[in-house]
């Protein structure tokens, strides 16, 4: 009888064996630094990665590794170090000026800029190592329209889809002719883009999946750009900026995407800790079919500290401000495409009157609620600036500017000479909401049929005629800068 019972115990025994490789451990593939050039060695375990399948992982050792780029497509898996400051990745040339530089790559299903280390789909958990980039000219120049910086450290390219995750990465630029720094942006997060022979975008870039940078620490002259995502998900969080001259600029996703930024620690020094901006491509092009699919994304920018520092540039003094809000949709026909709540940030703006704790340019039925914003600034919150800095006028309809404490913020106009105060609505402003929170707040109303409730309005001036500069003018050039 125990006889008969051992032969289904047996059987079932080696049909477990027989099945075992189908559940065996993905692989793993390790790489120790050289002392010299290890672009060979790493994008060969990349390569070996990605044909064994899902769930591999490319494991770097403790150490310095030099690199020009690296491509990797369709991986899905961990790229993994021994820990932040104990796995380094810097640029070939930081090992020795005269090596080979990073060259443009200029294959047609690729954003045309340059990247040390690029994601083309899949997806991919980045953690625990640092980028620095210690070459003053880390780019073939000869290759890159003259130009010798990195557009992006890191870069993760739609095709259509992909997903990233980024923990415990820290990523940072040396000296270089980019604003004084060697790239550009620390992570680029893009849609995929196809051109046209001549390198023109043929429609809207678009990169289906979940992104997410958490508990990094980046210092550069930008640190995140994410653009064109679509019914996809971003989350940027616990994540440490410092004295980047542009924290996070999200622009142009769309199809009820959803985007996260919230207890990060912001340090901006010339434009803004977050920029969400909708209609990038098509003012950068004149070309209102490169704008993007409704229904409009959501953004949430929450329980943030931002700090803006500054910097001076050939003289001029510039400096950061918190959030900046501009939906340049209306302006090509189309209606608002942004819909964006800031909530419960701190901000501390750092210098006279040049940049605002939150500005919104353009856009409709944002939400303001409850951030504590001090410091000197043109104003705290500027809503509906356009017309009176003698820019194109751009609508701000519908704003709701509720329980913000502004009581630690003084409004100076010594720069502009134009009336402000501690929350200021342009006369681009319209049946735009404000109500106060527990502590005295002076508004200054130019817009129409707004709604002012347990605030102290302030007299308006007759408008002068001098237009000054503004930050939006330096928000402009962005265009000009991106990849």
């Amino acid at each position: 009888m125990k006889k008969l019972l051992l032969v289904p115990v047996l059987t079932a025994a080696l049909l477990a064996l027989l099945a075992a490789p189908a559940f065996a451990s993905p692989k793993t593939f390790y790489v120790h630094p050289s002392g010299g050039n290890d672009t060979h060695n790493i994008q060969k375990a990349f390569n070996a990665a990605v044909k064994a399948g899902p769930g591999s992982t490319v494991q770097l050792s403790a150490g310095h590794f030099y690199t020009n780029t690296v491509l990797v497509r369709n991986f899905h898996g961990c790229f993994k170090g021994a820990g932040e400051g104990r796995t380094v990745i810097d640029c070939l040339r930081g090992l020795d000026p005269s090596l080979p530089g990073v060259t443009l790559l200029s294959a047609p299903d690729l954003m045309p800029f340059t990247f040390l280390v690029g994601f083309v789909g899949g997806h991919i958990n980045v953690s625990d190592m640092s980028f620095h980039i210690t070459a003053f000219s880390p780019v073939d120049a000869a290759s890159n329209g003259g130009s010798d910086f990195l557009q992006g450290i890191v870069a993760v390219i739609g095709d259509s889809h992909a997903s990233s995750a980024f923990h415990r990465v820290s990523i940072s630029a040396g000296a270089g002719n980019d604003g004084g720094l060697n790239a550009d942006e620390d992570i680029i997060i893009t849609g995929y883009a196809p051109s046209d022979q001549n390198g023109n975008p043929t429609s809207f870039p678009a990169i289906h999946g979940s992104q997410c940078v958490c508990d990094c620490s980046l210092a550069g002259h930008d640190g995140i750009q994410v653009q064109g995502l679509t019914d996809s998900r971003l989350s940027i969080r616990g994540s440490v900026f410092d004295d980047t001259a542009l924290g996070c600029l999200l622009d142009d996703s769309a199809s009820a995407s959803q985007i996260v930024v919230c207890h990060d620690q912001m340090t901006c020094r010339e434009w803004a800790s977050v920029i969400l901006y909708q209609g990038w491509d098509a003012s950068g092009n004149g070309d209102p079919t490169l704008l993007p699919p409704l229904p409009a994304p959501r953004y949430l920018i929450c329980d943030n500290h931002m700090l803006a520092s500054t910097i001076t540039v050939a003289g001029t003094l510039f400096a950061g401000g918190g959030v900046y809000l501009e939906d340049d949709s209306p302006n090509y026909g189309a209606p608002y495409r942004l819909d964006a709540t800031v909530a419960n940030n701190t901000i501390k703006v750092a210098t006279d009157g040049w940049s605002d704790g939150i500005t919104g340019v353009s856009g409709q039925g944002m939400r303001v609620l409850g951030n504590h914003i001090s410091g000197v600034a043109f104003a705290g919150i500027d809503v509906g600036l356009n017309s009176d800095f003698g820019y194109t006028p751009a609508p701000d309809s519908g704003w709701q500017i509720i329980g913000n404490d502004l009581s630690g913020l003084t409004a100076t106009s010594d720069q502009y000479g134009l009336p402000t105060a501690q929350i200021r609505l342009g006369s681009d402003a319209d049946h735009c909401l404000v109500v106060g929170g527990c502590r005295p707040t002076t508004v200054l109303d130019r817009g129409t049929d707004d709604t002012l409730i347990n605030v102290t309005p302030t007299v308006s001036p007759a408008a002068q005629t001098n237009r000054l500069m503004k930050p939006l003018q330096r928000m402009k050039q962005l265009q000009d800068m991106r990849p």
